[in-house]
């Protein structure tokens, strides 16, 4: 995954989460997600779709991006157990490391892309 406006790589590992259960799970009861990994959510139906922490055990940064894949609402460091719903209408979300955002320079209106290496 790279963030084509600035042409930092995000993640060179980018998980799909295109199933019921894969969308179920997440990340919950996962040991780690390290730098360089992400999780993708396609959304069923563009929508607020919230993201509960509930049994993830580390901080995550998450994006929300729209249908041609630009930033349109990002929060940081959201930790365990907290519940983050979005402003916006999104039609994909974006799991990442907590300090990716930061550490990548990551601004509402960059477009993302996938790179299959």
């Amino acid at each position: 995954m790279i963030n084509k406006t600035t042409g930092r790589v995000l993640a060179n590992k980018v998980e799909l989460a295109d199933t019921f259960w894969r969308r179920f799970r997440g990340l919950m009861l996962r040991r780690n997600f390290r730098r360089g990994q992400a999780l993708l959510f396609k959304l069923l139906k563009p929508g607020r779709h919230g993201v509960h922490m509930f049994f993830v055990m580390f901080p995550i940064d998450l994006l929300y991006l729209d249908s041609s894949f630009s930033v349109i609402d990002m929060r940081q460091a959201l930790r365990p157990w907290q519940v983050h719903r979005p402003g916006v209408e999104a039609s994909y979300i974006v799991e990442l490391p907590a300090g990716t955002i930061s550490r990548a320079r990551i601004k509402l209106g960059h477009k993302l892309t996938l790179r299959k290496t």
